[in-house]
């Protein structure tokens, strides 16, 4: 009898998890790696910070285990590059870059959630991120030294480059929490870390969300 009822109970499926679903607003500040390309091989800061809003999904399918669709988007950053590119008597000279950089974005991750039924839920989660990078480029003007005239002039005018988008996909990792103010309502922060040459991209951010 003691081995007919493990042998049934161990057939039945998993317990119902305590939440399905969950949904949630955040808002927090992003930094991204704006690196120098081909053409602009110099950087005096090529981190372009700005805030960043999302709303999100997500699917429990255990009380552990979940899986998160989010949607982004963030302000103007600005990162300020430099590139040669010009050949006056003989010398290259520099330009300065203000590169403004805006993003949108849809992230998938799946989290794994600790405790259950309880009032507080660190959790740890690994992810992509699918980003479209808007960048303007505002070039300001180069001036070369005329050693005949013994003065400096303006070698190519102030112009501007761009809008350009680029499409990127960088796995993240992340950590974070959820707070519970009431039965179904909750606190929500994190921390994100994104990969593609190296760290380059992080995003702290906080919000609210609720159960269902």
């Amino acid at each position: 009898m003691v081995l007919g009822f493990a042998a049934w109970a161990s057939a039945q499926s998993p317990p119902r998890p305590l939440v399905r679903a969950d949904v949630g607003a955040t808002i927090g500040w992003l930094d991204v790696d704006s690196s120098p390309t081909a053409s602009r091989p110099f950087s005096y800061n090529r981190w372009a910070s700005s805030l960043f809003g999302s709303i999100g999904a997500g699917w429990h399918w255990t009380d552990h285990l979940k899986t998160e669709v989010e949607f982004g988007a963030g302000t103007k950053g600005r990162a300020y590059l430099g590139s040669p590119g010009i050949i006056f008597n003989g010398q290259p000279v520099q330009r300065s870059v203000h590169r403004q950089v805006s993003r949108r974005n849809v992230a998938i991750s799946q989290q794994y959630q600790f405790f259950r039924n309880a009032w507080f839920h660190p959790h740890l989660a690994v992810g992509a991120n699918l980003a479209w990078d808007r960048r303007i480029d505002d070039v300001q003007a180069a001036y070369g030294y005329d050693p005949v005239t013994r003065i400096s002039r303006v070698v190519e005018p102030a112009h501007v480059e761009g809008p350009e988008t680029d499409f990127v996909v960088k796995p993240f990792v992340a950590a974070g929490f959820k707070a519970y103010m009431t039965r179904r309502a909750f606190f929500r922060s994190d921390l994100r870390v994104g990969f593609k040459h190296g760290i380059d991209e992080t995003l702290v951010r906080f919000g609210f969300g609720v159960d269902f």
